[in-house]
């Protein structure tokens, strides 16, 4: 019997896998965080009526991951658990953090928050030897060329230079004028540097199983954060994505379903199913190395992209987050309120 955390557990995919992982008899108990305590209760609450389990089988923690006192008393309170789902954050504003840290929104709340909370979770020892902890990161840290000219795509050309810019830039690139390329842009550059983190941290600590995975395009909450005209295309035109090869199914509570359903893939069953250090994403399609859109049977995507596969990269990655993890602890404000709708 095992108990699983889920960042961002309370609305969306996280909300979805705790369904299902509710319902997988190894499962004993289920930690969810949420950035507000109403959010999490509510969540809770439906919970308990789609699953039947009692309220005592859930348990509430609270995790602001753009707010360092958040991330440092949840690690702090964090229970004991056997896996961890890292599946909190979202697209984003395209815009720096509120913060002034000197970091993209997105970078923030996708990934350097998750690291520097994982990162004090194994400090404190809340992570021992035996564990399981998956990154959620996405498709578009990779090409996805059903999205251009959308999605920025680097063709696999992502250096050691890009890293900073990366973390600290709004995307800039071609096409930066529209607010969905540069908010697209902001998300994947947080995906990448995500994959590479964890990807290298796996390597960093060989006695806890580390790895990366995606649900997929599952529109949901993604969908409803997204700028024109992604959010109006999948609220109106859903099939359309479908019929592209670029979603599970035509409707998103259906693709929700399938998505969580990869979560459930990597964290159940005695021993892992993937290798530590994989990219459990989408495959290329047709059997070619051309990667169409987020649906089909998973594939370690680390040999198909180059920089997924330089681990000296992925080490300069890891760094570079401490770096400025650091940064962003020494300047925290005491207090830093954040959006708790």
């Amino acid at each position: 019997m095992v108990t699983i955390a889920i960042t961002g557990g309370s609305s969306g995919m996280g909300l979805e896998a705790a369904r299902q992982l509710a319902m997988t008899p190894e499962v004993n108990k289920i930690v969810i965080t949420g950035r507000s305590k109403d959010r999490a209760e509510s969540a809770i609450a439906k919970l308990v009526k789609q699953t039947g389990k009692d309220e005592s089988f859930f348990q509430i923690v609270i995790l602001d991951l753009g707010d360092v006192n958040s991330i440092n008393a949840a690690i702090a309170a964090f229970p004991a658990f056997d896996r961890i789902l890292l599946n909190a954050g979202g697209l984003g504003t395209g815009k720096m953090h509120a913060s002034g840290n000197g970091m993209t929104d997105s970078m923030v709340i996708n990934t350097v928050g998750h690291a520097m909370f994982v990162d004090g979770l194994i400090a404190a020892g809340k992570i021992p030897a035996g564990k399981r902890v998956v990154y959620v990161g996405s498709e578009v840290s990779r090409a996805l060329w059903s999205f251009v000219p959308l999605l920025p795509n680097y063709c696999g050309n992502f250096k050691e230079k890009d890293i900073e810019w990366a973390i600290t830039k709004d995307y800039n690139g071609p096409g930066s004028c529209f607010p969905l390329r540069r908010q697209m842009g902001d998300y994947k550059n947080a995906k990448i540097i995500g994959h590479m983190h964890f990807t290298h941290l796996a390597k960093e600590h060989p006695e806890i199983h580390v790895m990366s995975m995606s649900p997929g395009a599952v529109g949901g909450t993604f969908a409803e954060t997204a700028y024109c005209p992604v959010k109006q295309l999948i609220a109106y035109s859903p099939c359309l994505f479908r019929c592209l090869c670029v979603t599970h199914a035509c409707f998103a509570p259906a693709s929700t379903v399938i998505g969580g359903q990869r979560y459930v893939d990597v964290l159940t069953g005695d021993e892992p199913k993937w290798k530590a250090g994989s990219i459990a994403m989408s495959p290329p399609c047709c059997g070619c190395l051309c990667f169409w859109g987020a649906c089909g049977t998973m594939v370690d995507n680390r040999p198909l992209v180059p920089y997924f596969r330089d681990e000296a990269l992925c080490e300069k990655t890891t760094a570079k987050v401490r770096e400025w993890s650091s940064k962003w602890a020494s300047q925290a404000p005491a207090q830093m309120t954040m959006d708790q709708k």
